[in-house]
């Protein structure tokens, strides 16, 4: 599979990394400069009118993107129609202006399934995806807007493998801990 915006980064089981243990990420870019993804299994322990008030009233659940820039905002959506977008697979996009975000969101009018915000990002280096996944680090598929938008986020490693079928469904039931098996 081609690495491209788009595709999915589901952990391997063991992943050693604790900041991606278990970790489905969406990749949005990747390219000579490097990889840029989103966490989308991570729930913040906060909301995001909790870290802003750029947004007004607005109250959704705030993801944590990955441990690069946690200062920084970034959104994903599934609205075709919002100015100053990149899509990144169908349905799913990412917004690059957050003044046309807050207009929208300012008419009450954008249910919380169709956004996504996170905190930070995960980041790679030009070749170390690609080296990663050399070494069976992270195993690939395609991004559905029902994964990116799911309700129950918590259980997202899981439902992408059962999906995915075969040896990955098996996957889904590994304990975290090998040696309790």
């Amino acid at each position: 599979m081609q690495l491209t915006g788009g595709i999915l980064l589901i952990a391997e089981p063991y992943l050693p990394d604790p900041n991606f243990f278990r970790t489905v990420v969406l990749l949005v870019e990747h390219g000579a400069a490097g990889s840029l993804g989103f966490i989308l299994n991570r729930p913040a322990s906060v909301k995001l009118k909790e870290v802003t008030d750029y947004f007004g009233e607005v109250d959704y659940r705030l993801f944590r993107g990955g441990p690069v820039g946690l200062n920084t905002l970034h959104v994903l959506h599934s609205i075709e129609t919002l100015p100053e977008s990149q899509k990144v697979a169908n349905g799913i996009f990412w917004s690059l202006n957050l003044r046309s975000l807050r207009a929208l969101l300012a008419t009450r009018n954008v249910p919380e399934s169709f956004i996504r915000f996170f905190a930070g990002y995960a980041g790679w280096a030009p070749g170390q995806l690609e080296s990663e996944i050399a070494q069976k680090a992270w195993i690939l598929t395609t991004a559905r807007c029902e994964y990116v938008f799911t309700t129950e986020p918590e259980i997202l490693w899981q439902r992408v493998l059962i999906d995915m079928g075969g040896k990955y469904a098996s996957l889904a039931s590994l304990p975290e801990d090998p040696r309790v098996n």
